[in-house]
């Protein structure tokens, strides 16, 4: 990134030299570089919130380092400044969007959470083709599914379905949980099958999905997880489920675990049981 910043630097400089720099909140480019050199994520995000309206051309370049950092609040923080700089944010959308398409795991994952975060839509059918490319580890195909997540648009339904299939069950399970975040999804069929998946929290984020989206077709496997799944944490996420479901079938299921050996799920399972009318 180290190219594109100088460009940037050098395309805020003339703006610098057409109109004077505003800071706004008392931000500066003193500040930034101090909150960087204390390497403190509360720091920093404070110190480019502060510099929202802030236009100069050193603040450009210490912001676009950011985009590259290890930590994800703070590479967030960074595409939000760019967001709010459309001419400088559409430069930077180039250079990730060739990263997406032949860079390693962290250059995907830095391009996808740039990408997400400034809700860069033009950029779907990149993190598409992105999802499919075998050099991609678990660290990138997250990102994928936080960008899709955060633009919630239906355009990135494949990169979540091929998410669900991943090998990682962090990938899956996050695309579970994303898949209600994308506005006008109609059917949560797509999540049902990792109500199965051998790890507990995919399991427990498609429960949570399948109810949360009212997909009535799965009560009955929800009824027999709530009752025998090994983990609380699933049962819990079943009762839950149940609840949202309103089956009358569902009854005899949630009284059955009314005195499960989890609190958590004796609760919900209870307060499932009297929702359901």
């Amino acid at each position: 990134m180290k190219n594109i910043g100088t460009k940037l630097a050098a395309v805020a400089f003339l703006v610098c030299v057409a109109s004077p720099a505003y800071a706004g909140k008392g931000g500066s480019a003193a500040k930034i570089r101090d909150a960087i050199r204390s390497n403190s994520v509360d720091a920093i995000t404070a110190e480019i919130e502060r510099a929202e309206s802030l236009t100069c051309s050193e603040c450009v370049q210490m912001v676009t380092n950011l985009l590259e950092d290890d930590r994800y609040a703070v590479r967030e923080v960074a595409a939000w400044w760019f967001a709010k700089r459309p001419a400088l944010k559409d430069m930077v959308a180039e250079t990730f969007l060739d990263d997406l398409a032949s860079g390693g795991t962290i250059k995907v994952r830095n391009a996808a959470d740039f990408l997400g975060r400034t809700v860069t839509y033009t950029a779907l059918p990149a993190l598409r083709a992105a999802i499919h490319r075998d050099n991609v580890g678990p660290e990138g195909k997250l990102a994928l599914v936080r960008a899709v997540s955060y633009m919630g648009h239906l355009g990135g339904n494949e990169v979540l379905t091929t998410a669900m299939a991943d090998g990682d069950a962090g990938v899956r399970a996050a695309a579970a949980t994303a898949w209600r975040d994308i506005l006008g999804q109609t059917s949560a069929a797509p999540v049902v099958p990792l109500l199965a998946d051998g790890d507990a929290n995919v399991r427990a984020a498609a429960a949570t999905t399948v109810g949360g989206m009212g997909h009535v077709a799965a009560a009955a496997q929800l009824e027999t997880m709530v009752v025998s799944d090994p983990d609380p944490v699933v049962r819990r996420n079943a009762a839950w489920a149940l609840g949202k479901l309103q089956q009358p079938s569902s009854r005899v299921a949630l009284a059955a675990v009314a005195a499960d050996q989890s609190g958590l799920v004796r609760m919900t399972a209870r307060a499932s049981l009297a929702s359901i009318r």
